[in-house]
């Protein structure tokens, strides 16, 4: 652990940072390509100006520029990824995406010893600036060497 927290100054100016926003539009091989990744096939029937599934969210996210994140401690495992939708995502649309840090916190003990939470937003906005969908990450970082390892998750 620590002798001190490594929740900065520096590191907390690093929350609300965010990309520069990128454009992608909704192709259907992009559809296609995602729900056989997610659903293990691309059965259903993609008509251009219809919905498409929400895991192509997943596919757009990779279209847009990621936030440059402050390097904190040498490990870190993904914690949760969310989908929240606003309304359905249309094949053929353009999106904008764009990523910021939402927030950091440090947690001291338990399992992993002293680890820092850092969640992540992803917007995409239809080209009325309108939010159509978000993605929320949180990665856990923490260093090997300083958790206890007893399983607990205290």
């Amino acid at each position: 652990m620590p002798d001190e927290s490594l929740l900065t100054d520096k590191v907390r100016a690093s929350i609300g940072r965010a990309s520069e926003p990128a454009t992608a539009r909704i192709t259907r091989r992009m559809a296609q390509k995602a729900m056989d990744l997610y659903l293990g096939h691309h059965d259903r029937p993609l008509v251009e100006g219809g919905p498409v599934p929400g895991v192509i969210l997943v596919a757009l996210q990779a279209e847009g520029e990621q936030v440059e994140s402050p390097d904190l401690m040498p490990n870190s495992v993904l914690i949760s990824n969310e989908m929240q939708f606003e309304r359905p995502l249309l094949l053929g649309e353009e999106l904008t995406i764009q990523s910021r840090i939402a927030d950091i916190t440090e947690r001291f003990g338990g399992r992993f010893g002293y680890s820092l939470y850092l969640r992540t937003e992803v917007d995409f906005r239809d080209p009325a600036g309108e939010l159509a969908a978000r993605t929320v990450q949180t990665l856990m970082y923490y260093d090997a060497a300083g958790g206890r390892g007893d399983g607990d998750g205290q």
